[in-house]
């Protein structure tokens, strides 16, 4: 089975999922299929405030030790991570964090805690929803262990898609007052977000749609106006989840030049 393939199948799980809980077991069994141990899906929230712990999305599988300590010490004040989440539309390594934030001292404190308590590489998917807590979903090794490169595209899919079916349990709770909308893309908007899914360039699709390059940047632009998301990975995500478009379309054009 493809990568492809594995998130097309957590897709269709998560999109059953009515709990937290679930949604996380089935976090956890898919980036185990791409050779991460640890996952944390969350709202980047101040923990010791517990109105906004309540109404935010809370999943960490990492060592118990660690996380004692990112309570104990408020490391979630500092964390360089969420420092890297605020600066970047896309994921990113852990090890890249140097050159995308300034670290402080206590921020290289942090990371060398972390590692201590056995967590090695990592990568983040930042989740940027206007009008919600700033989140991400992070996939993390073991010390030790190698990363490997080629699945970074499908465990960014993964991360964008958990936090999606994650929002859409929280509305269904009434935790967050998450107000669900499913807005409906037009004619040219669809194929353009189809071929963006596929992996298409701008040019490629102006090309294959036999429009400008300019004209396809601007029905994008409309179309994650529409859905009021950030970036293309999340449009993405939120037009299969309301199944504007499906996996079959993709699949369609996916091997295609």
């Amino acid at each position: 089975m493809s990568a492809f393939d594995d998130v097309a199948e957590f897709v269709r799980a998560s999109k059953r999922t009515t709990e937290m809980a679930e949604l996380g077991a089935l976090l956890v069994d898919a980036v185990g299929t791409f050779g991460f141990d640890h996952v944390a899906l969350v709202h980047h929230v101040d923990l010791s405030n517990v109105v906004s712990a309540a109404r935010s999305v809370q999943f960490i599988n990492y060592p118990d030790s660690w996380r004692a300590l990112i309570r104990a010490r408020a490391y979630y004040r500092d964390d360089p991570v969420l420092t890297a989440v605020q600066r970047s539309v896309t994921g990113f390594l852990w090890s890249d964090l140097p050159k995308i934030v300034p670290l402080s001292a206590r921020q290289a404190e942090i990371l060398a805690t972390a590692s201590a308590c056995g967590l090695g590489e990592g990568f983040t998917v930042p989740i940027n929803v206007p009008g919600e807590f700033l989140g991400s979903c992070s996939f993390a090794m073991r010390l030790g262990r190698d990363l490997r490169q080629e699945i970074l595209p499908a465990a960014q899919y993964v991360g964008c898609f958990a936090f999606e079916a994650a929002r859409r349990i929280s509305a269904s709770h009434g935790a967050r007052g998450v107000e669900e909308s499913f807005p409906q893309l037009t004619a040219r908007q669809f194929d353009c977000v189809v071929l963006v899914a596929q992996g298409k360039s701008d040019w490629h699709i102006g090309q294959l749609l036999g429009i400008s390059q300019e004209t396809v940047h601007q029905h994008i632009e409309a179309a994650k106006k529409r859905y009021q998301v950030a970036s293309r990975t999340q449009l993405v995500v939120r037009a299969l989840f309301d199944s504007q478009i499906t996996f079959a379309d993709v699949l369609k054009g996916r091997d295609s030049p």
